[in-house]
């Protein structure tokens, strides 16, 4: 009786095999590679779309054939266009990369497929450093295809790939990081992959298989013991409860996901504003403002520092703080003014126009609100600029009606505990602060 149950239990449940999608390295583009072509438009984008194919051909050919790839006078002429377009300050990576993959033509049969992947992964992060996606990604898919059981690889073609808004390509190289990562056992990547997935569901709107994705990241962080990994997917399914409404879960989380950060992990600054900015949209701008405060000490990019802002006036204005309001609404009008920050400036300026239609401030509500309708147009965000335009709409009726009704703060019906996670912010962030100086 006992053998038959452990033999009934073995066939009840069957070892799980593991799928993992073949490499999709086709998407939009006309011509394989034609991303390359259309960022650059020079004999360098020439060079780097032909060394991509080079690669694609090498990587896709069975290695007892390599030797025979490129003819024999192929390296020649490489070298020859590399020292011709690629100058001696140029970026290492892109020296070093571009000379790798000579000897891969050169050389076919005898460099390794690690040395062909790492000079591809270079060459994608520097296309990604100048801002040429499209590049960034041909190289990327190049190093995954010559490290084919990489999931590092994998995933970082995926993540080049949302940037890019092609989530269909994304999709698949997500789940083949997945794939991979289990079967090598990287539970840190397994864990990254599937939070990548989830953020994915996220932007589609399917928040439910979101929240599924985002668990499972949280579960593989847990398997392989990686707090920094527990806490990213702690934080992208507080986000998730913020989209559904559900408001008592999405603080749960946040105090999970603090405490799992720990004190020394600087990316508790992007949680802590992300929180902040929950508290804001609910009304509860006295929480919010001194998380805010805490925050920008450790914000350092210009547009990063630039939403920050933004969100400062609007809390000060929530509260009623009028120098604090005006003080950060003057950098926020600095910064909106450069053009490098055109794509942030929009849904600033419309923080900004809150924040002083809070304090009753209506001429410069308006000029917040119709700098940022105007930003809105001109760089085609339609949502922003749909905003914009009721802002608008709400100070012309305020004018009419010659009273101004300041915004008032949320209801408290159990703050404690919430307040207790600001300050616990306030006191993690100012730690951090005090650490790095």
């Amino acid at each position: 009786m006992t053998n038959r149950r452990r033999y009934s239990a073995r066939q009840r449940a069957p070892s799980r095999r593991w799928h993992i999608p073949p490499p999709l390295i086709h998407g939009p583009e006309t011509l394989e590679g034609g991303g390359i072509l259309h960022e650059w438009g020079s004999e360098l984008g020439v060079l780097l779309w032909q060394t991509s194919r080079d690669v694609l051909l090498w990587a896709t050919t069975e290695p007892a054939s390599r030797a025979e790839t490129f003819a024999s006078r192929s390296g020649a002429l490489l070298d020859h266009q590399i020292k011709a377009l690629v100058s001696e300050d140029a970026d290492p990576r892109l020296r070093a990369g571009l000379q790798q993959l000579h000897q891969m033509v050169a050389q076919p049969g005898t460099v390794k497929e690690e040395q062909v992947a790492r000079a591809c992964r270079q060459l994608s992060e520097w296309a990604d450093d100048v801002g040429k996606l499209g590049t960034a990604l041909a190289f990327a898919q190049d190093c995954a295809l010559a490290s084919r059981r990489d999931a590092g690889a994998a995933f970082w073609v995926a993540t080049v790939a949302v940037r890019l808004n092609d989530h269909a390509r994304a999709e698949v190289w997500f789940r083949r990081a997945v794939g991979l990562a289990r079967q090598s056992r990287d539970w840190r990547m397994y864990s990254r992959a599937f939070g990548g997935l989830g953020n994915l569901y996220v932007r589609r709107g399917n928040l439910p298989a979101a929240r599924r994705l985002h668990t499972r990241a949280l579960r593989g962080a847990r398997r392989g013991g990686m707090r920094r990994e527990q806490a990213a997917a702690l934080h992208d399914l507080f986000g998730v409860a913020v989209e559904t409404g559900a408001n008592a879960e999405a603080e749960r989380l946040a105090r999970v996901a603090l405490d799992t950060y720990g004190m020394r992990n600087r990316r508790v600054h992007v949680l802590a504003h992300d929180v902040a900015y929950f508290w804001m949209e609910q009304g509860h701008f006295a929480r919010a403002l001194p998380v805010f405060q805490a925050v920008l000490p450790l914000v350092h990019r210009p547009l990063e520092r630039l939403f920050v802002l933004a969100d400062l006036v609007r809390a000060a204005g929530g509260v009623g703080d009028v120098s604090t309001a005006e003080a950060a609404a003057d950098e926020v009008w600095q910064y909106a003014l450069d053009p490098e920050l055109a794509q942030g400036a929009a849904r600033a300026l419309l923080e900004v126009a809150h924040g002083f239609m809070s304090l009753g401030d209506i001429t410069r509500a308006g000029e917040a609100a119709g700098l940022a309708l105007a930003t809105a147009i001109e760089n085609r965000e339609s949502k922003v600029r749909f905003a914009a335009e009721a802002v608008i709409e709400s100070l012309r009726k305020s004018l009419d009606d010659t009273e101004v009704v300041p915004v008032p703060q949320a209801p408290e019906v159990d703050s404690s505990s919430g307040d207790a996670l600001a300050a616990d912010f306030v006191r993690t962030l100012e730690a951090i602060a005090g650490a790095a100086t």
